[in-house]
């Protein structure tokens, strides 16, 4: 399968926790099979396809930063530049394999696709005095764009949520919407700039700060393919820090941030086309000022990635 067709950015692809040391890790990731291993705490990713014969290097074997071909022992450096064929006892440059610049940050790993508009992976501030979190991950048969929107769709609330968090909501409440061309924040109340707000980052990263400095939640939408969508969740509390508690509190958040999100997860699986950048048939209301930005944003981001 292809490469997504998806804007500049850097996207994130998976915690940290997942990267194991010296040894190959398949992934797949906007589109790609890639393989990723870690040497001296330093993240490496190349395209999983050895060009010699098509097989899988995630299959072979790590000694440092090469990676050795299970089918011939074909090596290749992190670059992607195949530095040995056993046959010929010398390296191969016309072999090269498709190599990702990979950074590490905040116990996630981010992976550079195009030309992003900064040279580091997009944080949130609110998160840098946040040092206990808990979380989970939830695969949905859907493309990404449909996972982020349903984030920035506020009017959803008191019916999807009716049981759980959108029980109180006001159905005309009215917000305030900042735009950026790194970002889309909303504020629960557009008098008060310290209200509940969310904001998204482009590529894929999304953060509702409930008490700020003390509760927030934070998502990651990890694009697999056309039809596939890693979800990541965390929840960020800065309040309890007592060892047994704070991780029975987790397990407290976990549950329910399940259960809200599978509320999400019941509707947006059931949208079509996949792509909501396809959903040319849609007719948005004011309360949908957010997706709109997001679509328009999104593709006019495609659109430089092509030229």
């Amino acid at each position: 399968m292809p490469l997504m067709n998806l804007p500049s950015a850097w996207y994130l692809i998976a915690d940290s926790c997942e990267i194991p040391n010296h040894k190959p890790l398949a992934l797949k990731r906007l589109g790609l099979n890639l393989v990723i291993w870690r040497h001296n705490e330093k993240v490496y990713a190349l395209e999983d396809l050895c060009p010699h014969r098509s097989a899988k290097l995630s299959l072979g074997t790590i000694k440092a930063e090469t990676i050795e071909c299970p089918f011939h022992g074909f090596k290749y450096s992190a670059l992607g530049n195949c530095i040995y064929v056993p046959e010929t006892d010398k390296d191969a440059p016309n072999l090269c394999v498709k190599a990702f610049t990979v950074c590490e940050q905040n116990a996630f790993i981010f992976i550079k696709h195009g030309q992003p508009l900064d040279l580091n992976p997009p944080w949130f501030d609110a998160l840098t005095k946040m040092t206990c979190y808990s979380g989970f991950t939830s695969l949905w048969p859907s493309h990404v764009t449909r996972c982020i929107e349903n984030q920035l769709d506020y009017a959803h609330l008191p019916y999807v949520h009716k049981t759980t968090i959108g029980k109180n909501i006001d159905k005309n409440m009215q917000v305030k919407f900042e735009f950026t061309n790194q970002s889309i924040k909303m504020y629960t109340n557009a008098q008060n700039s310290t209200s509940t707000s969310f904001e998204f980052k482009f590529g894929n990263i999304w953060l509702l700060n409930i008490l700020p400095d003390k509760f927030t939640q934070f998502l990651a939408f990890v694009p697999i393919d056309e039809h596939n969508t890693k979800l990541y969740l965390r929840t960020y509390q800065n309040f309890l820090k007592i060892p047994v508690l704070k991780e029975l509190l987790g397990l407290i958040f976990n549950q329910q941030s399940k259960i809200i999100l599978n509320q999400d997860k019941r509707v947006v699986l059931s949208q079509r086309p996949l792509n909501s950048l396809e959903s040319l048939n849609e007719n948005l209301y004011p309360s949908d000022k957010g997706i709109i930005y997001f679509r328009q944003a999104w593709q006019k981001g495609i659109a430089k990635s092509d030229d």
